[in-house]
């Protein structure tokens, strides 16, 4: 499998792209790792998670992670994710940061077809998709934790944007990005139990019973939903990284280090 991890020009700091997108000049995309920003401390150095930052960080990680796809700071539409199956239709571009495209409640997915625009989700363990029409010309950017997977949360992006842009499956090329393996992710059953309640019994082949406690390839089960709503195998990326056992350089990881650390950004936009 291609290498996902590549240097970028700021000092020689890691990121993150998938092979897939790579090959479709239409789009620029980036998944950060921790390498490459300002920000000090449990925080260092590419952190954009407010809570103990301050601001002047928070800004000079975003313009930074903005430049590496063409774009500026005030070209960004951020998400605001609290795990549910939100997904805001961005149409059109307006300067100045925003969360969603309102601002007034949560935002676990955006998507647009506005040149211009650059749409931001964010990660630790949870996953980040990326979704590119490329005969539409068309981007979505999404958070899936388990409970947005449960929610349908990917399906329901491909159902928005065929409804807003006539997006067909087999035109999208997508992108799970870096997010927690499924050795590191244990569980509970209840999460099982939602997620069978969802999809049926054939979930279960994405578990593995470990005594008491079950563990979960929800890389594996994003890409089934997104194989199951049409999009072809070849079209869909998935990073084999984890950000719970992967390199601690790169990667920070709520299941990890709870709430004394950082996050991650990606970033994708339309080029032209």
């Amino acid at each position: 499998m291609e290498n996902w991890i590549q240097k970028t020009g700021t000092a020689g700091a890691a990121a993150c792209y998938a092979p897939q997108l790579l090959g479709h000049p239409g789009v620029r995309h980036v998944y950060t790792t921790r390498q490459g920003g300002v920000s000090q401390g449990v925080f260092a150095s590419l952190n954009f998670r407010h809570t103990g930052d301050g601001p002047e960080n928070i800004r000079e990680n975003c313009s930074r992670a903005a430049a590496w796809v063409g774009r500026r700071y005030e070209d960004i539409v951020r998400t605001r994710q609290e795990h549910t199956d939100r997904i805001d239709v961005v149409r059109q571009w307006a300067p100045g940061i925003r969360i969603g495209f309102d601002g007034q409640g949560p935002s676990d997915g955006l998507v647009t077809n506005v040149p211009g625009v650059c749409l931001m989700g964010f990660y630790a363990d949870c996953q980040l998709i990326f979704f590119y029409d490329k005969r539409n010309r068309a981007i979505g950017c999404v958070h899936s934790g388990w409970r947005g997977t449960a929610q349908g949360i990917a399906e329901k992006t491909i159902a928005i944007m065929a409804r807003e842009y006539g997006t067909q499956p087999q035109d999208l090329v997508c992108a799970i990005g870096p997010s927690i393996c499924q050795d590191c992710f244990e569980t509970d059953a209840d999460v099982g139990q939602q997620l069978e309640e969802r999809f049926g019994p054939e979930v279960n082949r994405f578990c593995v019973k470990k005594g008491a406690k079950y563990h979960w390839d929800t890389k594996a089960l994003n890409a089934w939903r997104l194989r199951e709503a049409g999009v072809p195998a070849g079209q869909i990326a998935v990073c084999p990284l984890c950000t719970c056992c992967g390199d601690g350089d790169l990667w920070w990881s709520h299941r990890r280090q709870g709430t004394d650390r950082g996050v991650h950004a990606g970033l994708i936009a339309l080029e032209g």
